[in-house]
C-alpha cells in the first residue's frame, strides 16, 4: 500500500499536534511511503531516543540543572565523596570509622534525595515549557511492525551532528524508520568503532525470469523475483517452487532469461548512502551483494530434479548472477574513488575468503534448530533468509565493531528485527531505513515496477 504520516494519522484518528510529526516539515509529513499495513500509534515511551525532541529535553533538563541550589547539592555531595574515599583509603575495613562514616553515609543519601526531588521538579518543568513551546500535549509516535518509529533524517541529524556532512537530499525529504538513534550518539561520543550494512538486492521484480521447459513441449514463464508466474490464470497460479514440487517428473530443463540493464537509481542511491554516512561517522562499511543467496535459494527449490538438469540450471544461473553483481562491483568502484577515506569490504561469492569468514563467524549463531524453525516457515527460503540476516552482521563479523547500523530500505524491517534477536548481546544494532522510491508510473516501487520504469542510470 502507500501512504504518507498524514494519513496513517488520520487513520488512527490521532491529532498531529499529539505527535512529534507537528515538528517536521510538511514535505515530510506528504511523503509516499509504499509499505505493507502494519503501522500502530504509541506513547514515546521506549521510542523516545530515535527523535530530536528527546535530545532538546535532556538539553533544557542539563540548564535547568545549572542553578545554584542543584549546583550547591552537588558539590556537596562531590565533597562527602571524596571524605569517604579518603577514610576507606586510610581504613580500608571501616572499623576504626564507622560512626563517622554512618552519618557521612547519612547525609550523602540525604542530599541524593533531594537532587532526585529536585530533578523530576525540573522535569515537569521542561515538559510544560515543551510543550507551550511546541503545542505537543503528548509525544505519540508511528511504529512499523513493533520494530522501527517513523522519524526524520533531521531527527537523526539533530542528535548525531556527523550526520550533517551528509548531503544526499533524497535521504533528508523523505520519513525515515528509525531505532535505536541514541546508541549512535553513544557510540560517537565513545569514539567507538562502528560498522555499517545494507545496500541492493540482486535483482527487482520483471528482471530475470525463469523459463521451465517440460519433456511434452510446454514451457511455464515465472519471476525469478516474485517467483510468480507471469500469466496469472487458474491453471498458472502457482510459485516456481510449488511448480517444481507438482511437476518433477515433467522437468526437461531449466533456463533463465537476463532483462536487467543496469543499476536502477534506487540501487545506486543504496549503494552511496552507506559510503556518505561511512565518511561522515568514519566507519567501516560492509555490503553483501547476494548473488550467494540467489543461488542457494534455487539450488533449493530444484533439488529433487535430476542431477544433471540440476547442474546445468545452478551453473547457468551463477553467469547471469555474477553478471548482473559486477554492474554494482563496478559502481562500487567508482563511488570508492568518490569517497576515498571510507574503508568498505564487498561480500560475494567469487570473494572465497570473504564467504569463508562470513559463514564461519555465524556458526555459533545457527546452531540451534529450534530458532532455524522461528524464523521462517518457508523450506525452500530457509538458507537465504539465514543469510539475509547474518549479513546484516558482517561488520561485526569482518572488524567486531561494537556498534552496527543498518543504512537500508523498509523492506529489510524483518531482518533487522531477526538480526537483533539471534546477535542478541553480540553487538548493538541500529537502523536508519528509507522507503523505496515510486516508479514513473507513480504506482509501483522502481524494484516492483515493470522494466520500461526501472530508471536504470
Amino acid at each position: 500500500m502507500k501512504t504518507t504520516i498524514e494519513e496513517l494519522l488520520q487513520q488512527k484518528e490521532t491529532a498531529k499536534k499529539d505527535t512529534v510529526y507537528l515538528l517536521a516539515e510538511e514535505e515530510i509529513n506528504c511523503f509516499p511511503v509504499s509499505a505493507g499495513d502494519f503501522f500502530r500509534i504509541e506513547d514515546a515511551g521506549k521510542w523516545q531516543g530515535d527523535f530530536w525532541i528527546d535530545e532538546l529535553y535532556e538539553q533544557k533538563l542539563r540548564e535547568k540543572e545549572k542553578d545554584s541550589v542543584y549546583q550547591g547539592l552537588l558539590a556537596q555531595l562531590e565533597k562527602l565523596r571524596e571524605q569517604i574515599i579518603e577514610i576507606k583509603e586510610e581504613d580500608p575495613k571501616g572499623y576504626g570509622h564507622m560512626i563517622q562514616l554512618h552519618e557521612l553515609r547519612f547525609v550523602k543519601h540525604s542530599i541524593e534525595k533531594a537532587m532526585e526531588n529536585l530533578r523530576s521538579f525540573y522535569q515537569t518543568e521542561v515538559e510544560l515549557e515543551l510543550e507551550k513551546e511546541y503545542q505537543i500535549c503528548n509525544r505519540r509516535v508511528l511504529t512499523y511492525k513493533n520494530t522501527v518509529s517513523f522519524g526524520s533524517f533531521q531527527d537523526v541529524e539533530r542528535q548525531v551532528a556527523a550526520f550533517s556532512k551528509v548531503k544526499l537530499a533524497w535521504l533528508r525529504k523523505q520519513p525515515l524508520l528509525l531505532r535505536n538513534i541514541s546508541a549512535i550518539r553513544r557510540a560517537v561520543d565513545e569514539q567507538a568503532s562502528i560498522g555499517l550494512v545494507g545496500g541492493p538486492c540482486l535483482f527487482g521484480v520483471y528482471e530475470v525470469e525463469i523459463l521451465v521447459n517440460h519433456f511434452d513441449g510446454s514451457c511455464f514463464c515465472f519471476d525469478f523475483s516474485s517467483g510468480h508466474h507471469y500469466e496469472r490464470d487458474e491453471n498458472t497460479h502457482s510459485l516456481f517452487a510449488d511448480h517444481v514440487e507438482k511437476h518433477l517428473q515433467k522437468i526437461e530443463s531449466i533456463h533463465f532469461r537476463n532483462w536487467k540493464r543496469g543499476v536502477t537509481s534506487q540501487e545506486y542511491e543504496s549503494l552511496e548512502v552507506l559510503f556518505a554516512a561511512g565518511e561522515a561517522l568514519g566507519a567501516k562499511v560492509a555490503i553483501p551483494i547476494p548473488d550467494i543467496s540467489y543461488i542457494k535459494y534455487l539450488s533449493t527449490v530444484i533439488a529433487p530434479l535430476d542431477s544433471a538438469i540440476r547442474e546445468q540450471a545452478v551453473e547457468e544461473f551463477r553467469i547471469l548472477a555474477h553478471k548482473i553483481s559486477d554492474l554494482y562491483l563496478e559502481q562500487i568502484e567508482e563511488l570508492k574513488c568518490k569517497y576515498p577515506d571510507v574503508e568498505i569490504k564487498v561480500l560475494h561469492e567469487r570473494d572465497r575468503g570473504a564467504c569463508k569468514e562470513f559463514h564461519t563467524k555465524r556458526e555459533a549463531f545457527f546452531r540451534k534448530s529450534s530458532l532455524i524453525r522461528r524464523l521462517t516457515a518457508k523450506r525452500e527460503k530457509t538458507d537465504a533468509v539465514f543469510d539475509y540476516i547474518s549479513m546484516l552482521a558482517l561488520p561485526f563479523y569482518f572488524w567486531g565493531t561494537p556498534y552496527v547500523i543498518q543504512i537500508d530500505n523498509l523492506d529489510e524491517t524483518d531482518s533487522y528485527r531477526k538480526c537483533r534477536k539471534v546477535h542478541k548481546n553480540a553487538f548493538v544494532l541500529s537502523a536508519i531505513l528509507y522507503s523505496e522510491r515510486i516508479s514513473a508510473n507513480g504506482k509501483d516501487t522502481i524494484f516492483n515496477a515493470p522494466l520500461v520504469y526501472k530508471d536504470y542510470i
